[in-house]
């Protein structure tokens, strides 16, 4: 491997376009000229805001030469990055990580607030394989519901489009824990994917312990490199390391990891619990 390939194909693009989601979510759109990789379902860049920091970020958008990212400002680094104009530039490094694997029939997959973001390719991509999806979009209201505009305009054909809100404000009223464990058969599925907060996605592996239901999730660590080189993202008890073995795990994989749902570690290496 060299080490253009392993540092993740590093070049500079222009911002072409924002799509403003919701009132604070944005969808980032740029041009990778000479394109020679693919980015599947599940996979992130590196994106390095200039004189900021460099962070993780979920593809949300394949078409190239166009190229989505979809961001929730929360920190200095997301901050800056929703404030970014058309033709302002921006470095990125990728992809990195495994991905979503195709291996369902019938699919539930679950969105919880920003976690929407690397879920948007995989139902594109399970319906072009023919898979029926149901999918469920949770956030705290109405207004802060990811991709809800978009999806709600997709045919029906082998497609469900479900919502739960914290308030009431659309769909079910609660937790999308409870509006699975409520609103939905879980065992009519083969295949759950989800990604979002982990007290949620842990919630859903709770569930499904002793079913025989596949689960896959998207997980998100403090990461410094994305290439398996610093270490910052590895996780208790295995080591395991988030940006190359992961972010995507299955509940196999995630039966070894004993901080899954726990806790998480901070820039500085400390045990944070959710």
């Amino acid at each position: 491997m060299t080490v253009d390939r392993l540092m993740g194909n590093q070049g500079s693009v222009q911002v072409s376009k924002i799509i403003m989601e919701t009132d604070t979510v944005r969808t980032i759109l740029f041009k990778i000229p000479n394109i020679d990789f693919k980015v599947a379902p599940g996979q992130f860049l590196m994106v390095w805001i200039p004189g900021v920091d460099e962070i993780p970020m979920s593809v949300s958008l394949w078409n190239p030469p166009n190229v989505g990212i979809t961001v929730l400002p929360i920190g200095k680094a997301t901050s800056s990055l929703s404030s970014l104009q058309s033709n302002d530039w921006i470095g990125i490094r990728g992809p990195f990580g495994s991905a979503f694997t195709i291996e369902s029939e019938k699919a539930l997959v679950v969105g919880g607030g920003i976690g929407m973001a690397p879920l948007r390719l995989l139902v594109y991509d399970l319906r072009e394989k023919g898979v029926d999806v149901t999918l469920l979009i949770a956030a705290k209201s109405k207004q802060e519901l990811v991709f809800l505009e978009e999806f709600s305009k997709l045919s029906e054909r082998r497609f469900t489009l479900k919502t739960s809100t914290d308030d009431g404000s659309s769909g079910f009223k609660g937790f999308a824990t409870d509006a699975v464990a409520e609103d939905l058969d879980i065992q009519d599925y083969d295949t759950v994917y989800t990604c979002g907060p982990e007290l949620m996605m842990s919630g859903f592996y709770e569930i499904l312990k002793g079913l025989d239901v596949k689960f896959q999730v998207s997980l998100e660590r403090f990461m410094k490199c994305g290439n398996g080189i610093c270490g910052t993202c590895a996780m208790d008890s295995t080591g395991t390391l988030v940006c190359v073995d992961g972010p995507v795990y299955t509940g196999n994989q995630l039966e070894e990891i004993t901080e899954f749902g726990k806790y998480h570690r901070d820039s500085m290496g400390l045990k944070r619990s959710f």
